[in-house]
């Protein structure tokens, strides 16, 4: 089951090579319909608690 079809509807992956997160949201079939590459300097959001947000940079070693 991938992480789609399981509902995740917010997905991660850290980039250490580019020092950048990929932000996979709106999962639709076998793929998810957005896809946001952010900088070492961004913030996001999860989902789940829009008020909290996190410093790309403090999830990198």
């Amino acid at each position: 089951m991938t992480a789609q079809q399981a509902g995740i509807a917010d997905y991660r992956v850290l980039g250490m090579n580019g020092r950048q997160l990929h932000v996979f949201r709106d999962p639709a079939g076998d793929a998810y319909a957005t896809h946001l590459t952010l900088a070492e300097s961004a913030t996001v959001s999860p989902l789940a608690a829009p008020a909290a947000a996190v410093r790309v940079a403090d999830l990198l070693p």
